[in-house]
């Protein structure tokens, strides 16, 4: 059975490809953001060293613009996030459910992305794809605010359903590590490392 699936979506390849074409679509997506955000509070006078995690989630939407050919699409790729803020940071190694100040953190990447879809011959498409980009960070931390601009990447995973030759669902998930940002405060030093794993639906209208 295994033998005869797989020559069944290797012979359906090669059809497609015979007949492909380019093609031209949008996107759009929302997600569930499983925020997983790191910092690290390094004071270099008093040789303390303060690290917390702050989970959160939180929604995010997605954008694109792409073409697709064949089995392979590539698209360029607009993420935002609904800004991240929690006041209260457990896990602080010297002081149990210490409160840090209007901590918020904004985040926004821009993508590009190449997929590669397992044609069955059928309306369901498996895929799987990576993409390279810049994000944007700024972090609020207590008075003041840092931001960054850091090379990302993020590896895609999912399954689409062709509801026509127009309209296609899209249900998948995304791992992202948008970098960093890093903030001098006199003696300490604030690093946030944010990394997000995603849930996303949405749908793509292709022309």
């Amino acid at each position: 059975m295994k033998k005869f699936l797989l020559l069944a979506g290797v012979a359906c390849l090669f059809a497609a490809n015979a007949q492909a074409e380019v093609s031209q679509y949008v996107s759009g997506k929302a997600s569930l953001d499983f925020n997983k955000v790191k910092i690290k509070d390094a004071d270099f006078e008093s040789n303390d060293i303060y690290r917390w995690k702050s989970d959160k989630n939180l929604p995010a939407s997605h954008l694109a613009y792409g073409a697709k050919f064949g089995f392979v699409r590539g698209e360029v790729e607009l993420n935002n996030a609904v800004n991240m803020k929690r006041n209260t940071l457990v896990d602080n190694r010297r002081e149990p459910n210490a409160v840090i100040d209007k901590f918020e953190l904004y985040k926004h990447s821009l993508m590009a992305n190449v997929y590669f879809d397992y044609l069955t011959c059928t309306p369901w498409t498996p895929y799987v794809g990576a993409g390279l980009g810049t994000s944007y960070l700024k972090m609020k931390f207590n008075d003041s605010s840092k931001s960054a601009i850091n090379l990302a990447w993020q590896v895609m995973g999912g399954i689409t359903y062709d509801l026509n030759a127009e309209w296609t669902l899209d249900l998948g998930y995304r791992y992202a590590d948008l970098g960093r940002v890093r903030k001098n405060y006199g003696s300490s030093v604030v690093k946030t490392t944010v990394r997000d794993h995603e849930i996303l639906f949405g749908a793509r209208y292709s022309f």
